[in-house]
């Protein structure tokens, strides 16, 4: 998700610090974008995509499903919203994609 801050401001990531300029937008994760934008709000917002990143989205979905074997019990879960994701994509819907790729996550991260 591309975010970007109102005015020069740093912020603490798990991946370390990242200084924010205005007007200059940051591809970070959904996740962290996420909680940032609950952190810090009206500090920084969401940069809307003129086109959707689909290569991009996709490559985010496989690194985080990447080795979930058959034995897991999120399998089903799982597999059903990237079926989700699936569809939309068909479709060309960057918001119900990104709506299924939460359900992904929730899925992947649930424990």
């Amino acid at each position: 998700m591309l975010i970007e801050s109102v005015k020069p401001l740093k912020v603490k990531l798990p991946t370390g610090e990242v200084h924010l300029t205005p007007g200059v937008p940051v591809e970070l994760p959904i996740e962290q974008a996420q909680r940032l934008l609950a952190k810090a709000r009206g500090k920084v917002r969401m940069v809307p995509r003129t086109k959707p990143d689909w290569f991009q989205a996709w490559r985010e979905l496989a690194a985080m499903t990447y080795g979930i074997t058959s034995d897991e019990p999120r399998l089903p879960s799982i597999i059903n919203a990237l079926n989700e994701c699936d569809n939309a994509f068909q479709r060309g819907n960057w918001l119900v994609f990104e709506r299924a790729a939460e359900h992904v996550r929730a899925a992947v991260y649930r424990q």
